[in-house]
């Protein structure tokens, strides 16, 4: 707990005071959670609080997080501040959306419940310090990265693979540079350059970028076109079981053909995801891609759910 001392005492000023909860005041925490954390009391500009220190290397769900959170404020009546060495910048935007308070030594501090907030890190923000994210566009070339091979690509190029026009593609571009997630080389002739390490550049990105998901609809049967997405194509891909409804993914183009064929009525079988990009483009053997999957699905409260996610995304490469 000395980097924590010192971190919030350097970055904030103030001094706080920490010290080890004794086995007596833990009696009423359930015996998962004690193997898991180490817990102390706090005191914060005469806020009393408790840090709960994650123990173990592997990290949990946000909403496994979020139910910690509860159990221990029922256990002690005080905020609860978790404690991570690290924690992945996906996983960070979605606590901050629950409004879990954490600390990471000399990476963040996020106390909402102490109208404290704090952060190192540089964020693709406006002017009002707003989280702009990625354009579908934008988000469609960098996925196009992802599951593609090279580092470097012409505008030409992009343009024809992705059968997009050609400004509409420097925009996007433009919005990627902004980001910081690749460079232009070149000055007739420019070239599209990212990083080589995928795995580093999506951790960047996921922040940044949006649930493809446009809107939901329904129907009797599967749809021309139809790729699986949402828990159908989870299942395929993870160990959980499929819904009984059957989840499908089209593009907008596909909807707008064929819009009198859907309906807004939840109970016909067949559960349609409208995409704000062709969720053909990066499909694989009828099954939607595992970073759009990702992102259709981050928000769904099911811890089972959110593990598998992880999981998912862990072993993309």
């Amino acid at each position: 707990m000395y980097k924590l001392i010192e971190y919030i005492k350097s970055e904030l000023g103030i001094d706080i005071g920490v010290s080890p909860i004794e086995a007596t005041q833990k009696k009423d925490v359930p015996i998962f959670l004690s193997g898991l954390y180490n817990f102390y009391d706090g005191e914060i500009a005469g806020q009393h609080i408790v840090f709960a220190e994650f123990v173990p290397e592997s990290t949990l769900s946000p909403g496994q997080y979020a139910k910690h959170k509860k159990i221990l404020m029922e256990v002690w009546q005080k905020p609860i501040v978790f404690v991570f060495r690290s924690i992945q910048s996906y996983n960070r935007q979605r606590m901050i959306a629950q409004g879990i308070n954490f600390v990471v030594p000399y990476s963040m501090i996020y106390m909402p419940d102490l109208l404290i907030v704090f952060s190192n890190n540089a964020k693709d923000k406006d002017n009002s310090g707003i989280l702009q994210y990625l354009s579908p566009t934008a988000q469609t070339i960098l996925l196009y990265y992802f599951y593609g091979t090279g580092n470097d690509f012409s505008y030409k190029e992009i343009q024809k693979s992705l059968d997009m026009p050609y400004p509409t593609v420097c925009r996007a571009i433009e919005k990627l540079v902004k980001s910081q997630l690749c460079e232009i080389l070149g000055t007739r002739n420019k070239t599209l350059h990212f990083e080589n390490d995928k795995k580093k550049l999506l951790e960047k990105a996921l922040p940044l970028m949006k649930s493809p998901v446009k809107r939901v609809v329904y129907a009797e049967e599967i749809p021309l076109n139809a790729i699986s997405s949402g828990m159908t194509a989870l299942s395929e891909y993870t160990f959980l079981n499929p819904d009984e409804t059957k989840h499908v993914a089209i593009s907008m183009e596909d909807f707008k053909m064929e819009k009198n064929y859907y309906r807004e009525n939840a109970f016909m079988p067949v559960y349609i995801e409208v995409w704000n990009y062709a969720p053909s483009l990066f499909a694989h053997d009828g099954w939607v891609d595992k970073i759009s999957l990702y992102l259709s699905l981050k928000d769904n409260n099911d811890e089972r759910v959110q593990h598998e996610l992880t999981q998912m995304l862990q072993g993309l490469w």
